[in-house]
């Protein structure tokens, strides 16, 4: 059983986030801004988040042409422009918190490698896209940098498209600073604490949680409850059915003295991505190899999609230099058909967002953002 002081003091919030990844703890600093006076808990299930928010590959993208290009043919053109500028506006506002230097933020530019077997992007195409997105970016996004190819020593690879607006990021110094910029502002996160479920009274939401140690559960109550917890949130609430997990690998080498390669690249549509640390070579992706399989909100890793990107960089990205893998790990990343963040009323006070589509860095701060309007005290 609870004490009393526990009970009395540390249970009771004005508003409970449901989630400690970046969707989460953005959201409880938008509703802080709007709401000074607001207490405010959020609730994580792990030591450290539970998603992708510390276990992805550090890219701080928000536009690759041949996407934008099959977003415009699926969601037509003012929907696919204005996705891209939500993500460049969602890395403005997390900039204007965090700075550069505490998450390690370089902008040394983002390039979308083309394959030999893969359709090139023609310059038409190119002018089209920059024509599209001018009336939001004061410079063209994107611009061929085929001597890259040569530069570098890639094989198997015929175009490069650069936008030189992307950038990258050390995940886990950025949560690390969110936590302190959190605690500053009276924040509380709460990490271990699985939320079990959720009920709606006339008065208040009780969010119960499970107690490592008592034989119980915990129930918090607050005035409102926000959801941020993605593609893990299907435990929680049947309102976000279509919102899939998937799953992606990462490795990261070994020491690499002399690595030349600088910046965020990605080939296949996005589905394999890698950049540089210091100098290490970070490699992921592959889920497309076994969607099947890689649809799970389970860690892990699939022995095939490893062995495939350790074949690519040794054949194709780091051809004839011996490369020695450090590390590998998993990450839950939350996908809809829409390729949309929204925020969802689930009921009159419980309200979820959804950002990720593997772009959590960069929207997650926007759809705080917009789920704060919902939470915040009226």
């Amino acid at each position: 059983m609870l004490s009393f002081w526990e009970e009395d003091a540390l249970c009771a919030q004005d508003i409970l986030i449901v989630g400690g990844g970046l969707l989460g703890l953005s959201t409880a600093l938008s509703v802080k801004e709007k709401s000074p006076r607001a207490r405010i808990c959020v609730l994580e299930r792990g030591i450290f988040p539970s998603g992708a928010s510390t276990r992805n590959a550090g890219f701080a993208c928000f536009a690759k042409a041949a996407e934008l290009l099959e977003d415009i043919r699926l969601q037509g053109e003012e929907q696919a422009a204005k996705l891209v500028a939500d993500r460049y506006a969602g890395l403005k506002l997390l900039r204007s918190r965090i700075s550069d230097s505490a998450m390690e933020y370089e902008e040394l530019g983002g390039y979308e490698l083309i394959r030999e077997e893969d359709k090139s992007i023609d310059k038409k195409d190119l002018d089209r896209l920059n024509e599209l997105l001018s009336r939001h970016f004061e410079t063209p996004v994107f611009r061929e940098d085929n001597d890259r190819i040569a530069q570098l020593g890639f094989k198997g690879i015929k175009q490069v498209v650069a936008n030189p607006l992307e950038g990258q990021i050390h995940s886990g110094k950025l949560v690390s600073a969110l936590w302190r910029l959190i605690n500053a502002l009276g924040i509380r996160v709460i990490t271990g604490a699985e939320v079990s479920h959720i009920e709606e009274t006339n008065n208040n939401v009780e969010v119960y949680v499970k107690h490592l140690y008592l034989n119980e559960e915990v129930k918090f109550t607050a005035g409102k409850v926000g959801i941020c917890t993605n593609a893990l949130s299907q435990a929680l609430h049947s309102g976000q059915a279509n919102t899939k997990p998937g799953r992606g690998q990462v490795l990261i080498t070994e020491q690499m003295p002399g690595l030349s390669l600088q910046g965020s690249f990605h080939f296949d549509a996005g589905y394999y991505y890698f950049r540089n640390y210091e100098n290490r070579l970070l490699f992921g992706g592959g889920r497309n190899l076994d969607f099947d399989t890689e649809s799970t909100d389970r860690f892990g890793i699939n022995k095939e999609i490893q062995n495939h990107l350790e074949k690519l960089l040794q054949e194709m990205i780091l051809p004839g230099k011996k490369v020695k893998i450090a590390r590998s790990w998993s990450g839950i990343m939350g996908f809809n058909e829409t390729k949309t963040p929204y925020v969802k009323a689930i009921s009159k006070r419980v309200y979820a967002g959804f950002t990720c589509n593997g772009m959590g860095v960069a929207l997650s701060s926007i759809t705080g953002e917009k789920l704060a309007d919902e939470l915040a005290l009226k």
